[in-house]
C-alpha cells in the first residue's frame, strides 16, 4: 500500500474460499490486497463444506475441467505440509448404470474402474481415485495466517454497492457467492442448500460419493470425524437444520455402511451454495482504468476450483 494514502491495489469483496485464495494469488502477484468481508471466514458456507476436491454443480464443463485441474495440482502440493490442513484421500464413487459420464476425470492421474467383483451389490460402475481433500477447520485458519503473515488486511463491512470498494482501490474482486445476486442484480444465482452432519469415528477404508439415487450420499473421513451428507435443494434458503433431512442423510449413509449405523452426531451444519448456469469470471473495465473482475457462482465446487479461478483472475490482470 503506498505509504502516502494507505490503498490497496486490489480490493477483495467475500472470505469464503473463493475470496481468500483468489487474495492470496493476487498478493503473489505483489498487490497489496485488503479483503472486505460481511461475515467471519468461520460463518461463510466454506466453512460447512465436506472439501473434497469434485466437480459439483459447476458449469460450463469446459472451463471448469481447466479449473479444477490446476487446482488439483495446487492442493496435491499443499497436500506435501501436514500444516495445511490437505491431505490426499481414497474416494470411491459408484453409479446406477454402465457408462457413467466421467467428464471430469481426464485430469486426474491415477483413476482405476472398478471390477464387477469390486461393486457393491445393486451398482453398475464405480471408480477409485485419490484426490485432495481440505480438512476445513484446519485448511482455512491456515489461510488466513498466511494471508495476514504477507500482509493482507482484513475489513470487517457489509458492501451495498461495488461502487464502495471500487472508490478505494483500482482493482475491485467480486467473491461475493450468493451475495452478488443483490449486489450485481444478478437474478440467475439462486441458492442450493447444503445440510452436512459430522459424525464420531475416522476409520474408513476410502471416502464415498453415490449422486444417483434419491440425494446425494457422500461420507469424507477427517481428522474430527466423518463428514457425511448431503443434500442439494434448489431454491431453498433455509439456514435452520432440518431433522428429516438428518435423518435421510442417516438412512443413506448407513445403508452404504451398516457399521455406521448409531453413530454419535456431533455437529449437523447447513450452508447455501451459490450456483448459477456458468460460473461468473470475467473483467469489466471501467472507463477511468479501474478494473472490477467477478469470480463467482461457483455452486458446490468451491475448493475444488478456487486456485484455477484465482490464476484466471490474476491473468485478467495481466492481460
Amino acid at each position: 500500500m503506498s505509504a502516502s494514502s494507505n490503498q490497496p491495489d486490489a480490493i477483495v469483496i467475500g472470505a469464503g474460499v473463493i475470496g481468500l485464495v483468489t487474495a492470496w494469488r493476487l498478493q503473489a502477484q505483489g498487490l497489496a490486497v485488503e479483503v472486505w468481508t460481511r461475515d467471519e471466514p468461520e460463518q461463510t458456507t466454506s466453512a460447512v463444506a465436506g472439501a473434497i476436491w469434485y466437480p459439483f454443480l459447476a458449469e460450463p464443463r469446459e472451463r471448469v475441467a481447466a479449473w479444477s485441474a490446476f487446482t488439483f495440482q495446487r492442493l496435491r502440493e499443499l497436500a506435501g505440509d501436514s500444516d495445511t490442513g490437505v491431505h490426499m484421500q481414497s474416494v470411491v464413487e459408484v453409479f446406477d448404470h454402465d457408462e457413467p459420464d466421467l467428464w471430469w476425470a481426464s485430469d486426474v492421474p491415477g483413476l482405476v474402474r472398478l471390477s464387477n467383483e469390486e461393486l457393491p451389490v445393486g451398482y453398475r460402475a464405480g471408480v477409485r481415485v485419490d484426490v485432495p481433500v481440505c480438512e476445513v477447520p484446519v485448511h482455512m485458519p491456515w489461510l488466513l495466517r498466511g494471508l495476514r503473515q504477507h500482509g493482507v488486511r482484513f475489513v470487517q463491512r457489509e458492501v451495498s454497492s461495488l461502487e464502495q470498494p471500487l472508490a478505494a482501490a483500482n482493482i475491485v474482486v467480486n467473491c461475493t457467492g450468493l451475495g452478488a445476486r443483490e449486489l450485481c442484480r444478478d437474478n440467475e444465482l439462486q441458492a442450493v442448500r447444503g445440510q452436512v452432519l459430522r459424525i464420531k469415528g475416522s476409520h474408513m477404508p476410502h471416502a464415498w460419493i453415490d449422486d444417483t439415487r434419491d440425494g446425494p450420499c457422500y461420507v469424507i473421513p477427517r481428522a474430527d470425524g466423518l463428514v457425511v451428507g448431503g443434500t442439494a435443494q434448489m431454491g431453498d434458503e433455509r439456514l435452520t437444520v432440518d431433522d428429516g433431512d438428518s435423518e435421510a442423510i442417516l438412512e443413506r449413509v448407513t445403508r452404504a455402511f451398516p457399521q455406521l449405523r448409531g453413530a454419535q452426531v456431533l455437529a449437523t451444519r447447513v450452508g447455501l451454495r451459490p450456483y448459477r448456469s456458468t460460473v461468473r469470471l470475467e473483467c469489466e473495465q471501467r472507463s477511468d482504468g479501474r478494473r472490477l473482475i467477478h469470480n463467482y457462482g461457483h455452486g458446490g465446487s468451491g475448493y475444488t476450483l478456487a486456485w484455477g479461478c484465482a490464476e484466471d483472475v490474476a491473468l485478467l490482470l495481466t492481460s
